[in-house]
């Protein structure tokens, strides 16, 4: 059916017909996402751009770390923005220890309406310790 109406995916975003958005953004300094899929790049003979990744394990946690990480998601949601429908609901998992989301969620122009606690029971490091993630709902400002 989508298909018919929009001939693509692009077209169909440029609408601005999305009505939301359910993503894990990374984890500041967790995980050096581009050499975690190395065997990708090989494969497929893609360019590398580990410089480019956002809050990546090589860059580290620090102050110039969370404000790189801040400016990275929120451009990354004020991008998103152009092809989201009015009403649209963003919803982020994150395990945000420094509280970069409500500073994310400003200067992107949106407002975080509600929080859900999610405890995370089964993991698979090495530190099985209990810890809690946290589901940002976020809506445009009104």
């Amino acid at each position: 059916m989508l298909a018919k109406k929009y001939p693509s995916y692009a077209e169909f975003a440029q609408r601005q017909n999305i009505q939301g958005i359910f993503s894990s953004p990374p984890y500041i300094g967790l995980i050096n996402y581009h050499e975690q899929h190395a065997y990708a790049y090989d494969l497929f003979g893609f360019e590398r751009n580990d410089e480019l990744e956002i809050g990546p394990l090589f860059k580290g946690k620090g102050k110039i770390a969370r404000q790189s990480y801040i400016r990275g998601i929120a451009d990354v949601l004020t991008n998103c923005k152009r092809f989201l429908a009015d009403n649209y609901n963003v919803l982020l998992v994150a395990n945000d220890k420094f509280n970069m989301y409500p500073t994310i969620a400003e200067k992107a122009g949106m407002e975080i309406v509600n929080q859900y606690k999610r405890p995370v029971l089964n993991r698979t490091e090495k530190d099985k310790g209990a810890y809690s993630e946290t589901i940002f709902h976020l809506k445009d400002i009104i």
